[in-house]
C-alpha cells in the first residue's frame, strides 16, 4: 500500500513540472514614430548642453517611446535591451512611465555593462489607480557613444 504522504508528494512533484507558477501574459508595445515593436540604434552624442562643443540644436537619439494601447490595462512593463556591439559597453539606461497629465515616473535608472549580445531586463509598475500612455527608454552615456543596441518593451497582465 502506498502511504498518503508519498502519494501527495509524488503528485505535487508531477504537477510542479506541468503547471507554470508565474506565467506571464505579455504583449510587445509598438515603437512611436517607428515600425514594429523593437528598434536598433547606435548611441549618438547627447543633446546640446550635456557635452561641450556639441552644436546648438543637435538632437541625440537617446530616447525611444513605446505606445500603450488605449484599452490596455497592464500591471507592469518589461523593457529589454540587448547589446548589438562587437565590444562590451556601459549603457546608461533610464525607463519612464509617461502619464496623460504630463508627468512621468522614473522606474529604472542604472548604468549596465553589456557584453556583445548580452541582454538586460528592466521592470516598472504604474502608479496605483493610474495608467500610463507611453513607456520611454533613454539609453546613452558618454562611454556608450558609438555602441549599438536593440530595445523593446512589453506590457504584462
Amino acid at each position: 500500500m502506498i502511504k498518503p504522504r508519498i502519494l501527495w508528494g509524488t503528485l505535487a512533484l508531477i504537477f510542479s513540472f506541468s503547471l507554470p507558477v508565474n506565467a506571464q501574459n505579455c504583449t510587445p508595445l509598438a515603437v512611436v514614430k517607428g515600425e514594429g515593436t523593437s528598434v536598433t540604434k547606435r548611441v549618438s552624442p547627447p543633446n546640446a548642453g550635456i557635452l561641450p562643443f556639441v552644436p546648438v540644436g543637435f538632437r541625440g537619439n537617446w530616447d525611444t517611446d513605446f505606445a500603450i494601447s488605449g484599452n490596455a490595462s497592464y500591471r507592469y512593463f518589461i523593457g529589454t535591451i540587448q547589446s548589438a556591439s562587437e565590444d562590451p559597453a556601459p549603457f546608461k539606461i533610464q525607463m519612464f512611465l509617461k502619464y496623460s497629465d504630463g508627468t512621468a515616473d522614473r522606474v529604472f535608472d542604472e548604468t549596465v555593462r553589456l557584453e556583445p549580445n548580452e541582454s538586460q531586463q528592466m521592470t516598472g509598475r504604474p502608479r496605483p489607480g493610474d495608467l500610463p500612455f507611453q513607456v520611454n527608454l533613454n539609453v546613452g552615456g558618454k562611454n556608450a557613444i558609438g555602441h549599438s543596441y536593440t530595445i523593446q518593451v512589453e506590457g504584462c497582465q
